[in-house]
């Protein structure tokens, strides 16, 4: 994944079908690539909980019409970074489009929902959204 010591940057992919139990596989993949890389417990952590939530997201509601889907994840490291790129053809959706939840009200008052992106948007040094001519792309960065 990353060579530390001559600073080169590692690449690796995951593709996903979009069913709910992938997510093993997706934290399989984060464990190998934290280990590989030698992050920090906390990093493995944000990593995979923020692509958690967009991964059950775009499976939940990306594609409405049924079947059988891809969703590639990419994640570059170097030694003072890491970028993660999910990309999916599913339906248009922006999630910097949503308002932060209101977090006054008691639990019990709360809407549902909007709390996964919002957790995302506070771990992540960087969040963009793009829509490409075949789906989504987000982009996460994290400062090492």
């Amino acid at each position: 994944m990353t060579d530390k010591e001559e600073g080169r940057t590692g690449e690796a992919v995951i593709r996903l079908d979009n069913r709910l139990d992938e997510l093993e596989r997706l934290h399989a993949f984060f464990e190998e690539i934290g280990a590989r890389a030698n992050w920090p417990d906390r990093l493995k952590f944000d990593m995979t909980l923020s692509c958690e939530e967009l991964l059950t997201n775009t499976i939940n509601y990306g594609f409405p019409q049924g079947g059988r889907h891809v969703i590639t994840l990419s994640v570059q490291s170097s030694p003072s970074a890491v970028e993660i790129r999910l990309e999916d053809e599913g339906v248009p959706f922006n999630p910097l489009e949503f308002e932060e939840p209101d977090l006054s009200p008691d639990l019990e008052e709360r809407r549902i929902g909007g709390l996964g992106i919002f957790f995302v948007r506070r771990m992540m040094n960087e969040f963009i959204y793009e829509r490409t001519d075949t789906g989504n792309r987000i982009i996460l960065r994290k400062t090492i």
